[in-house]
């Protein structure tokens, strides 16, 4: 018996610095997540989005994810 993998829609997510906490002085992250990216798009064209993306934002981008997502079925 096989498995079958169906490629779903990934996802792209960003993580940016938001400043401090005023009573514990820790950076405060927020994050953002843009679902529906093709799930044939290559790393390099979900970092290069990522990055156009965070040039728009007026938070510092501390990291970008692609999160793919797979169907698994018989």
């Amino acid at each position: 018996m096989s498995v079958v993998v169906t490629k779903n829609p990934s996802g792209l997510k960003m993580r940016f610095e938001c400043g401090e906490d005023e009573l514990t002085g820790k950076l405060k992250m927020r994050n953002k997540t843009y679902p529906n990216i093709k799930a044939d798009a290559t790393d390099e064209e979900v970092h290069a989005v990522g990055l156009a993306l965070a040039s728009l934002q007026s938070n510092n981008l501390v990291e970008i994810a692609k999160i793919d997502n797979s169907t698994l079925s018989l």
